[in-house]
């Protein structure tokens, strides 16, 4: 490892929060799996917001028919 690297594995080391600790102390079947969690809670949140933003198209569309209709 290079020099820039090592010294900055140091400084990760002076700032490791409690999570950074239970980390370090999983198995990788255990990182794999809270690292599969944490991607799929970004993906349920995005696909949130497109169900959202879906519906508010169709309340847009649902409202230019009504404005056509008078």
């Amino acid at each position: 490892m290079h020099e820039h690297g090592m010294h900055h594995m140091g400084m990760m080391q002076q700032q490791e929060t409690p999570m950074m600790e239970m980390w370090n102390t999983l198995s990788d079947d255990q990182k794999k799996t809270l690292m599969k969690r944490m991607v799929d809670a970004k993906i349920m949140m995005k696909e949130a917001m497109l169900k959202e933003i879906q519906f508010r198209i169709e309340t847009m569309h649902m409202v230019r028919k009504m404005l056509d209709v008078c």
